[in-house]
């Protein structure tokens, strides 16, 4: 079968009708993201399924949709023009029409044409389709994405390729009748022999036994096979999760790091829980300036002491000075009137001068004085002086402002005092505080720091670990998480599985060996009756026979894995020219499944091969099997990959497309390989030297320039043809 063309009107992108034409080799779609790579794809499927009736009006072109007036109608389809005995064409139609300013879908459409001679003749098309290019076979020719390339991830794959590509099929026909007929054989056998009373005894107790035995080894071969189920499953899931292994471990170890380093950040961020308001009271913070302060206090109260003492100092002598002065000024005027120095007036004080009048002798000079006598009269005007004296010195100390001190409190010595009492080990104790609060503050800022320079550093672990995930392939935090829980379970598995499984083969082994004893020993009896005879020889020769389609069966089969495994190398050698490759083993396992799996020459398991490396080993796959639908139908088919190269290097694309252009098969790839992109404008343009290189025949599609970012009906496919 060889596709000569696809048109596509009005899918989606691909407004009104655009054609691609395919050569016998290989044809590539090169277009970027949103071009319309998938749609393309999509729209092969679309044609290709004959199981629905799809009529979903978004398969329609919306800018073909935003143009009809109402109560217009047009046609979306999808057509293809093939050669398989002969031209055929199948067209897929959906008619649509405007009404009420919704487009709706009124026909659906599966046309199939076939040219025979000069007629062309009109078929039903997925009667068409299903003759010319089946499901089982479009299973193997259609691939979306590199995904999808290991056709060996469905459970029964090996069996479905068994039946289709190889004899084996009839060698189970043949070994259930042959099972059956020794069956039978060997009740006939054992019912003759049991009607000879010579050995009927015997006949009964290892035949018994057989049936005994015979239950104990299907039954062991049930749980091995149940057993090898679990190791099957278990290793492609390990070998799923191996895959991811090295992430899934940097990613616990990233994590395990992002956990300290939370912890570090939470624990430094409790250190800075710091009841600033409450301390200042609570703890004193507020004394924090008390040093400096009480220095400059006692500076001021020594100053204020001072400068009272010299006040008061001042005050005394002014005082003294004026009481000094009045009592000299009294002095003299009493000197200066009279001739001779006169006693002061206080002396004799009043009471003497009373007892000299009343005893009238003058106790001064001792002479008696009458009286009425001058002396008596003098002492009388003394007496009279002393009084006056007394009378003027009350009035003026009555008249004289109040001797005051200069300082009516004592205010300065009590802060003198405080002083006193706020030094010493006061002052200490308090220095002693400021420096805890000083220590305090500066501790918080250097954990400020140090958290500053955490967080930086957990930012970093984050950036880390969303980079990881970034090349996980899709694996979110909690596949990767579970991947790490689940490795180690499921190693215990399967090793517990592989474990039982010997222990049931050697069970097996034993079990087998009476057996084969017990039949040994059955087959050995000597009947008397000629018809137990024949039954024993001819039970004898459909065992052998038995025996000889079950051989021939497994042979058939491991020359069927040999042949597609070799054919499988050969493609990827080819596919891997000049770069090292490794060898491919398909290994047969549980459940009529197998597994494509890659070795070094030496023996040695390849694990995580490179992604290009796994897709040219599907690839090779996929070419061995298409060879082998070759083979059985004599017919060969396309195979159609959607960007099966995503993981390629660029140096590695053209040769790639060049090798496969040169196989003898027709494969059409939708690619974005081959395009660069202007890092200024962000266009996308055809690598011209690497497009040179090629061999093959190239589309280029791209969206029509001058489109709206938002909206769908302004979105255009374009297709180019390069070469």
């Amino acid at each position: 079968m060889i596709i000569k063309s696809v048109t596509i009107n009005n899918f989606r992108s691909y407004y009104k009708e655009n054609t691609f034409e395919f050569s016998k080799g290989l044809t590539l779609i090169i277009g970027g993201n949103g071009d319309g790579k998938t749609t393309f794809f999509e729209a092969l499927e679309w044609l290709l399924d004959t199981a629905h009736e799809t009529k979903d009006p978004s398969l329609i072109s919306e800018m073909r949709k935003s143009e009809l007036d109402e109560d217009e109608a047009d046609t979306m389809s999808v057509s293809m023009f093939f050669e398989h005995n002969g031209e055929k064409e199948v067209s897929k139609s959906l008619t649509f029409e405007k009404r009420n300013g919704v487009c709706q879908v009124t026909n659906f459409a599966f046309k199939g044409y076939e040219t025979n001679g000069a007629e062309r003749m009109q078929r039903k098309g997925s009667s068409l389709i299903d003759v010319c290019f089946d499901a089982f076979i479009r299973k193997y020719c259609l691939f979306k994405g590199e995904s999808q390339l290991n056709v060996f991830n469905e459970k029964e794959a090996l069996r479905t390729l068994v039946d289709k590509f190889s004899d084996i099929r009839k060698f189970e026909d043949y070994v259930a009748v042959a099972t059956e007929l020794e069956a039978k054989s060997d009740r006939a056998y054992a019912k003759e022999c049991q009607s000879d009373k010579k050995i009927s005894q015997k006949v009964s107790e290892l035949q018994c036994k057989k049936e005994h035995l015979g239950q104990q080894i299907d039954e062991i071969k049930r749980d091995i096979r149940k057993q090898e189920d679990v190791v099957s499953t278990y290793s492609v899931k390990l070998e799923d999760l191996e895959k991811h292994q090295v992430t899934s471990e940097s990613f616990q170890d990233i994590k395990k790091r992002i956990d300290t380093q939370r912890e570090k950040l939470a624990k430094l961020r409790s250190m800075t829980m710091v009841r600033y308001n409450t301390n200042l009271l609570d703890e004193f913070w507020t004394l924090m300036p008390y040093q400096n302060v009480f220095e400059e206090f006692q500076k001021k109260v020594s100053a204020l002491s001072k400068e009272k003492r010299r006040l008061s100092d001042l005050d005394i002598q002014e005082k003294a000075a004026a009481k000094a002065k009045k009592e000299v000024v009294d002095e003299l005027t009493s000197s200066l009137q009279s001739d001779f120095t006169r006693l002061p007036w206080y002396l004799p004080d009043g009471e003497t001068m009373q007892e000299m009048l009343d005893e009238e002798v003058c106790k001064v000079c001792g002479r008696p004085a009458k009286k009425g006598t001058p002396e008596y009269r003098f002492m009388e005007n003394k007496l009279r002086e002393y009084l006056e004296h007394k009378s003027q010195e009350l009035a003026a100390k009555q008249e004289e402002l109040p001797d005051t001190p200069l300082f009516g409190t004592q205010y300065i010595e009590e802060l003198h005092s405080l002083s006193i009492s706020f030094g010493g080990m006061t002052a200490r104790d308090i220095s002693k505080k400021y420096r805890e609060v000083v220590d305090k503050l500066e501790l918080v800022a250097r954990i400020k720091r140090d958290i500053a320079e955490k967080e930086a550093e957990l930012l970093e672990l984050e950036d880390e670990k969303s980079r990881l995930l970034i090349q996980a392939d899709g694996l979110t935090e909690a596949m990767l998480d579970k991947n790490f829980r689940d490795i180690k379970g499921f190693y215990e598995q399967r090793d517990r599985a592989k474990d039982r499984i010997s222990d049931y083969r050697e069970r097996l082994a034993k079990v087998q060996m009476e057996y084969d004893k017990v039949k040994e020993e059955f087959e050995q009896l000597n009947p008397t009756t000629g018809m137990a005879k024949v039954y024993n020889r001819v039970h004898t020769l459909l065992d052998k026979v038995m025996r000889a389609f079950v051989n021939a069966k497994s042979e058939n089969l491991r020359r069927f894995l040999a042949s597609l495994e070799e054919r499988t190398n050969n493609y990827f050698e080819k596919l891997n020219k000049n770069d090292f490759r490794g060898l491919i083993r398909i290994v047969q396992t549980a459940s009529d499944s197998a597994e494509i799996k890659l070795f070094s020459s030496n023996g040695t398991p390849i694990k995580n091969p490179g992604g290009a490396q796994e897709t040219t080993m599907y690839m090779s796959l996929l070419f061995a099997i298409s060879d082998l639908t070759t083979l059985k139908r004599e017919e060969d088919y396309p195979l159609i990959f959607d960007a099966p190269t995503s993981s390629f290097e660029n140096f590695k694309e053209n040769v790639f497309y060049n090798i496969i252009d040169k196989i003898q098969k027709q494969c059409i790839i939708v690619t974005k390989d081959l395009l660069e992109v202007d890092k200024l404008t962000g266009k996308k343009t055809l690598n011209e030297a690497q497009i040179e290189a090629l061999t093959c025949s190239v589309y280029r599609i791209e969206k029509q320039t001058g489109y709206n970012e938002t909206d769908l009906s302004t979105i255009r496919t374009i297709i180019t043809p390069i070469k």
